[in-house]
């Protein structure tokens, strides 16, 4: 799609400027290999090599060496002897080697891989990016994967992913886990704070719970593996939002 836009484009600016659409259309077309080399052997061979890899030196050096070779081997070859014998009689070019023309000639090569170029880029980009984010994102969840909860005189790891519910004992709190049960001295609302958002929820005053452990739910209670909890009138709202039941 790229090269048909390409070039229709070139053929009606340079056929507006001399009434010959066909003659510029044609040249376009013989333009073609030089720019389909220079343009493809850069997006997958220099790009993701060189310059992907930060060896930005490497890359330039290699770029102008290929556009020289393109320009010179291929697109000189075709305008010297198809382009200008054949649709510009007029024009006159004695040597195939004239700097000014293979200056020209690179100049004219070169046009085609500034938007591919600049999209390969801006994809790259975007996806540093998207990774760095899910890198970040993913160390922020590693920072809640467990809590340490003080138990009589000791301090006791414990993975959230293990945690059912936690019921709030006035200044202690029980929390239950898939595998034991631990009372530790500390308040609901303190330790709601440590647990990440996305895993549990407050659905009562005396409740947290795990989201991963819901077996059913109604307006009134939640089930969770074999318990049953019940739904403060002060939190149903939240409860109905996270949840989404009507």
């Amino acid at each position: 799609m790229y090269w048909l836009v390409f070039v229709f484009f070139f053929t009606l600016v340079w056929g507006t400027y001399d009434n010959d659409y066909f003659r510029n259309f044609m040249i376009q077309v013989f333009s073609l290999p030089s720019r389909l080399t220079l343009v493809y052997v850069t997006l997958f061979f220099l790009f993701p090599k060189f310059l992907l890899e930060k060896k930005y030196g490497k890359f330039v050096l290699l770029y102008i060496l290929l556009l020289i070779a393109v320009t010179v081997f291929i697109q000189r070859t075709f305008f010297f002897y198809i382009i200008q014998p054949t649709y510009l009689q007029n024009f006159k070019s004695s040597n195939f080697f004239a700097t000014t023309e293979i200056m020209n000639t690179l100049l004219d090569v070169n046009i085609a891989i500034i938007i591919p170029f600049g999209y390969a880029f801006l994809k790259s980009w975007q996806k540093t990016n998207q990774k760095t984010i899910e890198l970040e994102k993913k160390q922020l969840e590693n920072v809640n994967e467990f809590i340490y909860l003080k138990v009589e005189k000791s301090l006791q790891k414990i993975f959230t992913r293990d945690i059912i519910f936690i019921e709030s004992l006035k200044n202690y709190i029980k929390v239950k886990t898939i595998d034991r049960e631990i009372i530790a001295y500390k308040s609901i609302s303190s330790i709601e704070k440590e647990l990440p958002e996305k895993k549990f929820l407050r659905v009562h005053r005396s409740f947290i719970i795990g989201l991963n452990f819901i077996d059913s739910f109604s307006p009134t209670k939640l089930s969770l593996k074999g318990f049953s909890i019940p739904i403060g009138r002060k939190y149903k709202d939240k409860v109905k939002d996270v949840l989404g039941y009507f």
